[in-house]
């Protein structure tokens, strides 16, 4: 199968997937990255309504919401701009009883309510339009669990989940994204200066050849085993009991 019989296919199945759950149409958080950049491009080819929104926080970089707003017009999508910045300062500030201040990677707890946050705001819109949330990760940050839990992990469908990250940005200039999301370094955008690869230390190429199933350098494995084998209650329902026996 092509790339381009691949897009296809992805498009058709996202169709299915939305007369599945009954829907009208699609909600999808544009970041200005690579990933969001190719789901809303696929999207955009099923015909349904597709609403993109920009949710930027104090941490978001003013190109980021650029790209965003590229991608958007590239695609035709129709975009609306929403900070969290209010409500996230607003949690914080009124939940700060809650929070130790010798607790570590104090970023990553406020980066995952930043996240969570996104997940609450894309579902609120999805059912107010009769929509479903569509996700935007990828193979490389499935394994690795590189994403919030009912964060940006919170949605109705993943239609790049089978997707390395290679192939992803192979799809992004298939579809035509521009050409400044492509040649940015991936990054969740959860603090300032932050790269998905120097938070993770390893590489998206290393993880992409382990996915091939080629033999990658040992500090590259040990770090691919470490994030998949921590992250594995991500990728599965919550844990139930057996029933009772009356």
């Amino acid at each position: 199968m092509t790339l381009q019989q691949y897009a296809d296919y992805l498009v058709e199945w996202l169709e299915q997937q939305r007369h599945f759950y009954g829907a009208k149409g699609y909600v999808i958080g544009i970041s200005g990255g690579i990933d969001s950049a190719v789901g809303v491009n696929l999207l955009m080819k099923t015909g349904a309504p597709v609403q993109g929104l920009i949710l930027p926080s104090d941490t978001t970089s003013a190109q980021d919401i650029a790209d965003a707003y590229a991608v958007a017009k590239s695609a035709g999508c129709t975009v609306i701009e929403a900070s969290i910045s209010p409500s996230y300062r607003t949690f914080m500030q009124s939940m700060q009883p809650l929070f130790r201040d010798d607790a570590e990677r104090q970023n990553v707890i406020a980066g995952n309510v930043q996240a969570r946050l996104r997940m609450i705001t894309l579902y609120a819109a999805a059912q107010n339009q009769q929509a479903i949330v569509v996700g935007t990760d990828n193979a490389a940050e499935w394994h690795t669990g590189y994403f919030t839990k009912y964060g940006d992990g919170g949605v109705d469908v993943v239609p790049l989940v089978q997707l390395r990250k290679e192939q992803v940005f192979e799809l992004g200039r298939l579809l035509g994204v521009p050409q400044a999301v492509l040649d940015k370094a991936p990054s969740a955008g959860l603090w300032q200066g932050q790269t998905d690869e120097d938070e993770m230390g390893v590489s998206y190429a290393e993880i992409d050849a382990f996915l091939r199933g080629e033999t990658v350098s040992v500090p590259a494995q040990k770090q691919i085993d470490f994030w998949h084998n921590r992250s594995h209650h991500k990728r599965m329902l919550a844990p139930a009991p057996q029933k009772m026996v009356e």
